[in-house]
Formats: C-alpha cells, structure tokens, sequence
C-alpha cells in the first residue's frame, strides 16, 4: 500500500503543515518504524519516506525507496490494529485515495472520537474513492464478508492507498470491566428477597460475592422524573407540529435512589449494613477478599466522598476514604481519571484528592490499618493516570503547572513510584506533550506544539527521562505571512494582582502593529468549571478566521472558575457561575491593549454557546460597562432549569438564593448593549425554555434585544444561519 507524493500548489491559498503527527510501528522492544515527509526541492513535492529507528543506538534510518518492495510499501499507510485510537479533533484537511484491488466490494468506516463506526458508503474492486479527511482521523476498512483489511489515519497530505490485504482483528484493549450477573436465578428464591420482589420492590444488580458466602443486590427507588419538552414546529415529513418529552432531572428534583440488601448466600437470611442510601449516580462496586464489598458514595451536593468497606456476613464496615470540602469534590463531569483506581495485587487504592490544594494522588491502604501516603505532591497537579505498572510498582502520569516557566496548562509526561519516591520527568520542552509509548513503555514518543510552534515528535527513554532523537519536526508551508496566522500567546495577572492568567490573541488578516488603526475585539468564552478551554496545541487552520477575516481581534481566555490549576483557582465557581473569571478576563485584556494598542477596548464583544451563552449573555447583565455587545446561543439561563447532574456540581444541593444570584434570568432587568439570543427549537442538551424564560424575563423589563429561535436546530451555535447573523450582530453593532 503506498506511497507516495503530492504536488504542493505554487500559490496555495492556505497553509499546509507536514509531519503534524507519527505513528512508531514497534518490530520488538529496540526498533520502529515510521513515516515522514520530506520537501523534494527540485520539484517543490511533499514526498513520504520510511525512517527505521534502532531505540538503543539512537539512530535513524531512512529507507532506500528503491528498495523496497511492494509489499513493505504496503505497510506504511494500513495499520493491522483493529483498535486504532479514535479520530483526534483537528481542523487541518487532508485526503486518502483508496484503490480496492480485492474481488470483493469493501465498507469505509469513520472512527469518531469516542471509538464509534460510522459507515461512510462502498467501494467495489477495482474501483478508487478519494475520502477528504482530517489529519488524525482515523479510518477502518471491512470487507463485505467481515474480513478486515486495516486501519488508516489522515495525514498531512494527500494519502495514496491499495487495500489488498487481510489482517487479523488484533487488539491491545482490556475487555471493559462488567458487573458480574449471577449464573443462576437462585436468589430470586431466597424468602426475603422473593417477598420484595413479590410486593412489587425493584432489584437492581443482584450478584453472589466471589466466594458465594453473601448475596447483595441495590432496592431501587426512582426519582421525580419530571420531563421537559420541546415542540418540533417544521418536521420534515410535514403536518402537525410535533411534541418531544424526555426525563430531565434539575437541581432539586428527587434523584433516583439505591438501598444495599445483603443476604446470606447459605441461608439467605437478610444481614444488617449501616450503608447510607445512595441517593446521587449509581452505585460503584467492587468486591474484596471474597465477600467483602467495596462501595463508592458521593453525597448529593458533592462535598463528601466515602469509600465503604462492608462485611456482611459480621456486620463490620469502615472507610478508608472519608473526604469533605467546604466548597466541592469534583466527582462528576469532567475528571480524566476516577476519584478511585482499583488495583489486582495489592490489598489498597489509589485516591484522586484535591485536599492539598491541588489534585494529588494517595496510596490508601484498604484494611484501614496504614495512613494515607502521598503518592505525588507539589505545587502541580495530575491530570490524568496513563497507566498502572503494578509489577514494577510505578505510574506514568499527565501532569499540569509543572514546569514553571511554561503555560501552566502545558500536559507533560512523569513517572513516579507507588511510594512517592523515583519521579522522573519525561517531558521537558515548552509545549503541551502527548505521548505514545513502546509495548514494554521502555521508550515513550512524545509529540509537544504550542498553538504558535507546529509539532515536534521525539524518542525519550522512561528510565531517566533522557531525550534520544529528534524523530520529525512538522513544518509549516505556504503562508506568506506566518507572523498573524498563528495565535499570539499571551498571559497577565488576574484579579488578585498575582495569579497568572493566560489566553491567547488572534490579530485580523491585515493586521499592521505599526500603524494606528484600532480594532474591535471579540472575546469567545465558554467558561464551564469541567475543564479548561483555550486550546493549547496547533492546528493548520486559521483561527477564528470567520470574524477576523472583517477586521475583528479574537481572544480567548481561561478565567479562575475554570479547571486544570489549583483548587482555589477552580473553586471560585463554587455557588457563583455568574463570575465566569469575568475580573480575570477583563484584567486581562486591559493588560493585553498595553502591549497591543491596536486592541480598542472600546467596542469589546463576546460569544459563546451552552454554558457559554450563559457566560455572554452574563457578561452584559454584570459587567455591561466593559462588553458592548453578546450573542449566547442555546445558553443555560438559569441553573434552576439545566441538568442536575452538572449544575450541582458547581451550585451545590440543596438550591439556595446562590441560584437565583447567578441566574440571567433573575437579573434580565440588568441588561447593559446590545444582545442576540439563538436558541435550536429541539435543544435537548439545554432546554429551550431556558432561552424563552429569558426572553420574557427581557420583554417584561422592556429591554431592547434580538432574538432568532431556529426550526430543527438542536444544541448548537446555530448553525450556518446562526453564525452568519453572528458575524453581521458584530458587523453592525461594533464596526470594525
């Protein structure tokens, strides 16, 4: 399958990056291969080469295209593994020309980006289909027999492939782990339980303990499950408008709730627990030395977090976790790793806390006998649990805030023993870091870009952090004027005159800092507490190129209340949405406008949509003397009247007067410039009453506003025809 070149265009209207990304394919634990590209300066051509890497030496080679055979070049594109990671979010687009040389008619699938297939139509033998793509989208070929015929990822350029091979379905997951179901249905005769069931109790996820000794089931008691509605007005079969209805729980409602029964797995005789009902989520077991259960509890209002350890059989239980914040436990909605990870050898847990101040994690000894012992500690945070090494007693980890020269949101690579002790840094350089690692994680290839610096792909070795090679640097081709195409990075202290705080600016396309003309700037906010926002690797398309493309300066700025720094900055979300960093983002763009005076702070901007059409919108209701114009689409007006689940989370339980402080609805009367509101008919993320209460909450205070409510539309920033009111809002209301 080959290879091999693509003409770059003399005069390409927008830039093309090469070598955004690699894929090591590892022959044993010393050597890999990968592809790059290369410009052939005599004819300006984008050309493939096959780079042999012998991990111990150091050393790259590239291969003699001459000789290689065919079935080599083959290799270089198709992947045998079934399992290939998902499509990565990228904007840069390329192509993959696919040739079927089989004799039977084989299926394009897209892999999305949380592994799902999506058919993308057929192609008979003998037959090419050129598929446009994106760098980093992955791609699954099936024969229309079930044969597999390998995997592709996009890449930077024009991709020339001939599916002529099978391959074994080959997979390096873990089977997801399953709650185990009983082999039998003996337990629906034990007595007490055949007399719930028999009075109409509802049993959720019975299971006999390991060693059969107890049998536990979850007393299911359903919450309010109120619906929420909305009206399809234009269905595309005509007629009647249509009513939709869905169970959407709000902060407040009853939630459902689960009651533990244990019964003797002999006698089936019922056993007492003093475990607490669960009455937020699903119940999160494990089971433990036979019939001990372990049993994971969030409190509703997410400022205590418990783990339980149960002995049914002596009526004993204790917890190794007991976990409480003044503010909250972030437990849903966003973490990239669990509060709890589960380990096979050894009688203890591995506990995600914030209790230091930042999120660190603790080796918990489940017996209960040791104290907690940090793991990892500092003034950074982890991020994310790469991977376990019980064997070797180790964790490779994503950390954030590390390096205190960089971006604090910068992702770099550690690995750290069970005990705290042996940390070694993986990842130096200034950029944010993703890594794939070798099948013995001997060696990790590390890929950094800034939203400014293309990608930089490298060989370190996890024993001491060593840098070994250089593998590829991606470069960047055919812009005239790279200077404002990239993003300027840029950071400022916030509020308290000391926390740094950090966005990014995109200048319009014929931007001069060396004349006095001034421009607009529009800032595009999405300020939920469940991550950090502002991108932070590169991309190959413009940014923002929508709106700077008329002559407006785009920000873009994570303010305290957001996630991914330290528990005070996060926490200032707690009971108060309606902050949104807002003194953090306007300290910050007075800071920028001195060191770009082209930045008119005069006629300030801001969009965003879902939690970020509650921010815009917010932003001219409590601070409408600094922004002059918003448009929010598909906003959460009011945390009264969004999913449960996610407002408390930031709100709290029970709802107190804090909602109504935070809510746009409550304070319409406060309307400061010009605002359009968007909003998709059959929204069903956010409702749409959202959007209409807040629309008469405005007419009642006789504001003056735009409003476009769009048929058919869902949870969107209102699509084609939204974004083209948007750009013509700003056009007219801020003049660039």
């Amino acid at each position: 399958m080959a290879a091999m070149g693509s003409a770059l265009a003399e005069t390409p209207k927008r830039s093309v990056t090469i070598n955004q990304m690699i894929d090591p394919h590892w022959d044993d634990a010393n050597h890999f291969w990968f592809t790059r590209q290369v410009i052939d300066r005599s004819t300006d051509e984008i050309q493939t080469e096959i780079v042999d890497v012998d991990v111990v030496a150091g050393s790259l080679t590239v291969r003699d295209p001459k000789g290689a055979d065919q079935s080599t070049q083959s290799s270089v594109l198709l992947s045998d593994r079934y399992d290939v990671r998902s499509s990565r979010a990228s904007d840069t687009e390329t192509e993959i020309v696919l040739t079927n040389q089989t004799d039977e008619t084989v299926r394009l699938f897209w892999i999305d980006a949380n592994g799902g297939q999506h058919s993308y139509g057929a192609i008979d033998p003998g037959q090419t289909h050129r598929q446009h793509t994106y760098v980093g989208h992955a791609w699954r070929i099936i024969g229309d027999q079930d044969a597999f015929y390998g995997t592709i990822i996009g890449v930077g350029i024009s991709s020339q492939v001939n599916i002529d091979e099978k391959f074994d379905r080959r997979s390096n997951k873990k089977p997801p782990r399953r709650r185990p179901t009983p082999t039998d249905e003996r337990w629906r005769d034990i007595a007490a339980i055949k007399s719930m069931l028999d009075q109409g109790v509802e049993l959720r996820y019975p299971e006999y303990s390991p060693d059969n000794k107890v049998f536990v089931a979850w007393k299911f008691t359903p919450g309010d499950n109120k619906e929420v509605h909305r009206i399809e007005s234009s269905p595309d079969q005509g007629g009647r408008a249509r009513l939709h209805s869905q169970v959407y729980p709000l902060p407040g409602d009853r939630l459902d709730q689960y009651e533990l029964i244990a019964c003797d797995g002999e006698t089936g005789e019922v056993l007492s627990t003093e475990m607490p009902v669960i009455d937020f989520g699903r119940p999160q077991t494990r089971w433990r030395r036979g019939h001990e259960l372990i049993v994971e509890k969030v409190d509703r209002g997410h400022q205590r977090f418990r783990l339980f350890v149960i002995n049914p059989l002596d009526n004993s239980i204790h917890t190794p976790i007991d976990e409480t914040s003044s503010t909250f436990i972030w437990t849903s909605h966003g973490p990239t790793m669990r509060k709890v990870t589960y380990l096979n050898e050894f009688d203890a847990v591995i506990h995600a806390t914030e209790s230091s101040g930042w999120r660190h994690l603790e080796w918990i000894d489940l017996s209960g006998e040791q104290p907690a012992r940090a793991i990892t500690n500092g003034d950074y945070l982890v991020r994310e649990i790469l991977h376990v090494d019980e064997a070797n007693r180790s964790l490779d980890l994503v950390v954030g805030e590390f390096h205190d020269d960089q971006d604090p949101y910068h992702r770099h690579l550690i690995r750290v023993g069970f005990d705290g002790n042996d940390l070694t840094v993986l990842t130096h350089a200034n950029g944010d870091h993703e890594g794939q690692f070798s099948p013995d994680r001997q060696y990790v290839v590390t890929t950094h870009s800034r939203v400014d610096a293309p990608p930089v792909h490298a060989l370190v070795r996890t024993s001491d952090g060593k840098w070994i090679a250089t593998l590829a640097t991606a470069a960047r081709l055919g812009d005239d004027d790279t200077k404002h195409r990239l993003p300027t990075v840029f950071s400022a202290a916030g509020r308290d005159g000391e926390t740094d705080i950090w966005g990014h600016i995109c200048f319009p396309d014929q931007y001069d800092p060396t004349s006095d003309q001034r421009y607009p700037v529009i800032e595009a906010i999405y300020a939920g507490p469940h991550d950090s926002h502002v991108p932070k690797g590169y991309r190959s398309t413009e940014w923002h190129a929508e709106l700077t493309s008329l002559g407006f300066i785009v920000v873009q700025i994570d303010g305290m209340g957001t996630a991914n720094r330290s528990k005070a900055f996060h926490d200032v979300c707690w009971h108060n949405l309606k902050d949104a960093g807002f003194p953090d983002r306007i300290a910050w763009m007075k800071a920028a406008a001195k060191e770009h005076p082209a930045m008119d702070l005069d006629r300030v901007g801001i969009y965003g949509t879902s939690a970020g059409g509650q921010n815009a919108c917010g932003a001219l209701l409590f601070h409408g003397d600094f922004y002059k114009a918003a448009m929010a689409s598909c906003g959460c007006h009011d945390n009264r009247m969004d999913k449960a689940s996610w407002n408390e989370q930031w709100m709290g339980y029970p709802v107190g007067d804090h909602y109504a402080a935070s809510s746009n609805i409550d304070n319409a009367h406060r309307l400061q410039g010009d605002l359009l509101l968007l909003v998709g008919e059959l929204d069903s993320n956010v409702p749409p009453e959202s959007t209409l209460r807040l629309v008469d909450a405005l007419i009642e205070a006789d504001k003056n506003f735009d409003f476009l409510m769009i048929p058919g539309l869902g949870h969107s920033d209102g699509g084609s025809y939204g974004r083209q009111k948007t750009r013509s809002f700003f056009v007219e209301k801020l003049r660039p």
